[in-house]
């Protein structure tokens, strides 16, 4: 007869968070007298990724060929605790407690040598919770606690509890702070339509432009976050400056005509200990706002502001960005703002690192006060079916590209402020098919 063995949590269910306790009992029923060898609990976190590659035999065709499969599981820590000081002869049912706690970092420690230059060496601070399917298969970090019970004639049962957590954010911020990047490489100066383009490229080269056909040398800056929390408002915002050394009359004023803001979500996950290597990368865009025919004054000199109320959702599902030994998730926030002067159109674009941080526990955060500004929330996140993915409904409005180990690694980076990045150009393709009506989505 199989014994009754089951695990009971203290408290309400939970997420839990960097340094919580685990505590509860195990409590083992048998019907009839059983001789217990051992009842052991383990606590332990482990990140399981897996992929499949095909395999080209010489000499076959394509329908021959196979695939492989790769697997890689690293224990990210193990605790384990004794629930029996010896054997004992149980007639009835037995209860004990155990006691574990969220270790601040990862227990592991990995030589370059072995792994190469991509994976992640050192101990770091735990990743969330977190399941994703791939293009060749799946990426997992789950944290368990796993009772196992030793009987009588080699007989064991194991039974186990999954316990999600989500990290702590070591500076709470409360407030996100917006950047200014001046885009000197996208500096646009509107020449009068008649005007060649012999006589455009030759004002470019000399830098001496009559008064006559003088116009402003528009220079972009954009007010954008480099990290921001699930619940905070996104501050976007953009201003122009006229820097043209010809001074003249500033009759006319540039309008702001359309706004398409995107969110990008990288997935890392590698497979090693192979000469392959194999590794999956996951690109998936959403398209938070797409706003056309906007019509707004925006005066030089002066900082307006891109959008109202648009925020992060605040809820368990919101995925911080995190690297860790085999898995990483980063983020990208993508702005097209289209321009007006005079008849004449301008498309700023900039695409930089977002970094998502940890969710702000509820009870530390301050009450939102209502300015009665136009709300532009995200919606409620919805899972789907079958790989309950921890990010956002992307199926009807997101853009998939798969890569492989050839392709050059995302890992995620806290440098900021690229130039490269800050010249990112949109294709051509993606923008002919773009739609303007607005789409929210949201992130977790």
């Amino acid at each position: 007869m199989v014994p009754d063995l089951r695990i009971l949590l203290d408290g309400d269910a939970r997420v839990y968070r960097r340094g919580d306790k685990v505590t509860g009992r195990v409590v083992l029923g048998v019907e009839n007298e059983e001789k217990i060898i051992s009842l052991k609990a383990s606590f332990l976190g482990t990140c399981t990724t897996t992929t499949n590659r095909s395999v080209h035999t010489p000499h076959h065709t394509d329908a021959d060929n196979s695939t492989q499969r790769y697997q890689e599981r690293v224990r990210l820590f193990q605790l384990e605790q004794d629930l029996l000081s010896g054997p004992l002869l149980s007639t009835n049912k037995e209860t004990r407690t155990f006691d574990f706690k969220f270790p601040e970092l990862t227990a592991p420690r990995y030589s370059k040598w072995q792994y190469g230059p991509k994976y992640l060496k050192g101990p770091h601070p735990l990743p969330p919770s977190f399941q994703t399917q791939t293009s060749g298969g799946r990426a997992v970090i789950t944290y368990c606690l796993r009772v196992m019970l030793s009987r009588g004639g080699n007989q064991e049962s194991v039974t186990e509890e999954i316990l999600p957590y989500h990290p702590t954010p070591d500076d709470m911020q409360f407030e996100p702070k917006a950047h200014s990047r001046v885009l000197y490489a996208q500096i646009w100066k509107p020449l009068p339509d008649h005007r060649t383009a012999v006589d455009k490229a030759f004002s470019k080269l000399s830098r001496r432009i009559s008064a006559s056909n003088s116009g402003p040398r528009i220079v972009p800056t954009l007010y954008h976050p480099e990290m921001i929390a699930p619940g905070q408002n996104i501050p976007l915002y953009i201003s122009l400056e006229n820097t043209s050394p010809v001074p003249h009359p500033q009759t006319s004023q540039c309008i702001l005509d359309s706004l398409t803001v995107k969110i990008s979500t990288h997935t890392t996950s590698k497979c090693g200990q192979s000469a392959t290597s194999p590794e999956d990368i996951e690109l998936k865009r959403v398209t938070c706002l797409s706003k056309s025919n906007m019509a707004k004054p925006l005066p030089f000199n002066t900082k307006l502001k891109l959008a109202h109320n648009f925020r992060l959702v605040d809820d368990a599902e919101c995925i911080p960005s995190f690297k860790t030994y085999t898995i990483t998730r980063r983020y990208d926030l993508s702005v097209s703002i289209g321009l007006k002067y005079e008849g004449r159109e301008f498309t700023v674009r900039c695409t930089t690192l977002l970094e998502i941080l940890p969710r702000v526990p509820r009870e530390l955060l301050p009450d939102m006060p209502e300015d009665g500004e136009e709300a532009e929330p995200l919606p409620l996140y919805v899972p789907r079916e079958p790989s309950r993915e921890f990010a956002p409904e992307y199926e009807s409005i997101f853009q998939l590209e798969g890569g492989s180990s050839s392709e050059a690694s995302l890992a995620y980076t806290r440098s900021r402020g690229s130039s490269m990045l800050s010249n990112i150009s949109m294709p051509a393709g993606e923008l002919d098919g773009m739609s303007f009506e607005e789409v929210t989505v949201r992130m977790r």
